[in-house]
């Protein structure tokens, strides 16, 4: 019964993905970084991206993206340098509202030293017309402890 269900749901998927327009579509992205989490030693962010976007569906999108936040220190210590790559996928409940998760691989660097991360982030935006949208997450590096921050994001897409 499981392989009938699964059978039937992969057919499913695959007869709606064909019988819609699939495209894949590149985004460049702003991004002002707040500190959330054990990040009390740095102030403002500032970031760029770049984001991959293959629609399944009007409803369904997989997403692929790097980026790099430089977390500025306050009173005079050093920057903190964030840099995710990250796999993920958009569920749009409307046709402007979306919600997103993605994971991956961060690279954190402050002061000479680094550490390799899994780098995640869920949060959800809003596509203002068919090149702009805004964002807000929460984006998480976890290693022996986790730091996080909130990014409000401005993307624009370029296709």
């Amino acid at each position: 019964m499981k392989k009938l269900f699964f059978a039937a749901v992969c057919m499913i998927t695959i007869t709606t993905t064909k019988a819609q327009k699939s495209d894949l579509k590149f985004q460049g992205g702003i991004n002002v970084g707040i500190p959330a989490h054990n990040l009390g030693g740095t102030s403002l962010g500032l970031g760029l991206d770049l984001l991959a976007h293959y629609s399944l569906s009007p409803q369904a999108a997989i997403t692929g993206d790097v980026g790099y936040t430089a977390l500025f220190g306050k009173n005079g210590a050093t920057t903190t340098n964030l840099i995710p790559i990250r796999a993920g996928l958009r569920f749009y409940p409307s046709d402007n509202f979306f919600v997103a998760g993605k994971i991956g691989a961060g690279f954190i660097s402050n002061s000479g030293s680094s550490v390799t991360t899994t780098a995640y982030s869920f949060g959800i935006g809003y596509k203002i017309d068919t090149k702009l949208e805004l964002g807000a997450s929460y984006d998480g590096y976890s290693k022996d402890g986790t730091v996080g921050l909130i990014n409000l994001r401005l993307g624009y897409f370029f296709n």
